[in-house]
């Protein structure tokens, strides 16, 4: 008797226990540009391996798009944008955890043509492309520098006049566009084009024709989850998560 009652005691200590670390395992989530999203992927999954139990979900889409969500009280414990603005914009109306809004990686723009498909090697052949795909300016961050980029080259106003731009909902959705020939080319991060067989790139966009591409990452005030956040957060700007993020074409916050 004296046995078995020994054996039940360590059951109910082993089984409480792992009840206890079902308990303590929790879910993040964290809303992305979607041009972070095969980085992220692979910094989640490292993460995920240091911290068993614990489950990293991702919402990506345009910042805009993903601000304006948390604006409206949408459950999220991390935003990573892909412009300073919107991040910006939240700190000021009090919506991120303090001290936690800062730069994590930088990147480039690149004209893209369709694979097989002549180059476009300079703004004033872009200027004379049947139709140019780039991102809303009003809700996503590479529109908005590519909207910068074509203005300061004097072509904009003329491309919007004949009617010849096709915006796109985020950045990934302007890649598609010129993966299916949809348009003759388009306006998309670096590392964007690298991740596509479907198009080549005709030329860097000089990075003073717009403001500096800068990603921030900050905890959202709301989080259900601040600890995890935080400690997300310090993974992403760890040397570990780093090396992924350059490994994916991402300049470092400093570059």
């Amino acid at each position: 008797m004296r046995f078995r009652y020994q054996m039940w005691t360590v059951f109910l200590a082993v089984a409480c226990w792992g009840l206890g670390s079902v308990a303590q395992a929790a879910e993040l989530t964290v809303s992305a540009a979607i041009s972070l999203k095969e980085a992220f992927g692979e910094i989640a999954a490292q993460f995920e391996k240091g911290r068993p139990g614990d489950k990293i979900n991702f919402n990506f889409a345009a910042s805009g798009e993903l601000s304006q969500q948390i604006e409206r009280g949408a459950p999220v414990d991390v935003f990573a944008s892909a412009a300073l603005k919107q991040m910006n914009d939240l700190d000021k109306k009090g919506l991120l955890l303090a001290g936690t809004n800062q730069p994590f990686a930088r990147n480039r723009l690149v004209v893209v043509v369709p694979k097989g498909e002549a180059k476009v090697t300079s703004f004033e052949q872009l200027s004379k492309v049947g139709r140019l795909t780039i991102g809303n300016p009003r809700t996503v961050p590479a529109g908005q520098y590519a909207s910068e980029a074509l203005t300061r080259a004097g072509i904009y106003n003329t491309l919007l006049a004949s009617q010849k731009i096709v915006f796109s909902e985020n950045v990934r959705q302007a890649l598609a566009y010129v993966e299916d020939g949809n348009v003759d080319a388009g306006i998309v991060y670096a590392t964007d084009a690298r991740t596509s067989q479907k198009v080549s790139v005709g030329f860097p966009v000089p990075a003073n024709y717009s403001e500096p591409v800068v990603y921030p990452i900050a905890v959202v005030k709301d989080s259900k989850q601040p600890d995890l956040a935080r400690a997300f957060v310090t993974f992403v700007l760890s040397a570990q998560g780093q090396e992924i993020l350059q490994s994916k074409g991402f300049l470092g916050a400093n570059q």
